[in-house]
């Protein structure tokens, strides 16, 4: 099997989740109404197409459904949402044999990027991953979030491969592994409990694993 090109995505996958519930516990529970709406518009907003201006789409909605201006829902996620979740990855640190598995992966000349649904940033950065990516995507500058077709779409152009060469990591099963397989990617699923009719083309529980598995898929 000839995969050309890996990307990854970053929040549960590069890092484990629960150190960030951890860190921006105390900052989500005093902007609590806040955080739902946004859960709530962010589920929307993934239904919705065309989307021609995803940040005034966004701030409308949380508009709207928080019952405050476009202008101040704006602010808002750029202050509160957006800045204290970049602040809680200075705390972040990523899964064991990630970095090791990475740095093997470009020796044996694959393409790397990574791909999130929220601003990438400084994110890898605080991560001790920057300077390893062959690309950083994320899906708000496309305009539509996973599992739309379009972001790992545009990761593959950013990687100048095409999609069907590849291999697409992430956690969250209905987001990375349905999106990224209906876009024409094969896929790896990190999870310890996987759908019994899984179409993830491998899953696995930690990074050792992933390298055993993605070898051994290459063989078929």
């Amino acid at each position: 099997m000839k995969i050309k090109a890996i990307g990854f995505d970053i929040d549960g996958t590069l890092y484990p989740n629960y150190r960030l519930y951890i860190h921006s516990a105390l900052g989500a529970a005093a902007h609590l109404r806040l955080f739902h709406h946004f859960g709530k518009i962010r589920k929307e907003i993934r239904k919705i197409r065309p989307v021609d201006d995803f940040q005034g789409l966004q701030a409308k909605l949380l508009g709207e459904s928080f019952g405050i201006s476009p202008v101040k829902a704006e602010y808002l996620l750029k202050e509160i949402v957006y800045g204290r979740w970049e602040s809680t990855f200075r705390y972040m640190r990523p899964f064991p044999h990630l970095r090791t598995l990475i740095e093997s992966l470009k020796k044996e000349g694959y393409r790397l990027g990574v791909l999130s649904d929220f601003p990438v940033e400084k994110k890898v950065d605080f991560l001790g991953l920057g300077g390893l990516w062959d690309a950083t995507l994320s899906s708000e500058e496309v305009g539509y979030l996973k599992p739309n077709p379009e972001p790992f779409i545009s990761l593959a152009e950013k990687l100048e491969v095409h999609p069907e060469d590849t291999l697409y990591v992430g956690n969250h099963y209905h987001y990375d592994v349905l999106g990224a397989k209906a876009a024409g990617m094969f896929t790896a699923h990190l999870s310890r409990r996987s759908p019994e009719d899984s179409q993830a083309t491998f899953t696995f529980c930690n990074y050792k694993e992933f390298a055993t598995k993605f070898h051994d898929f290459l063989k078929n």
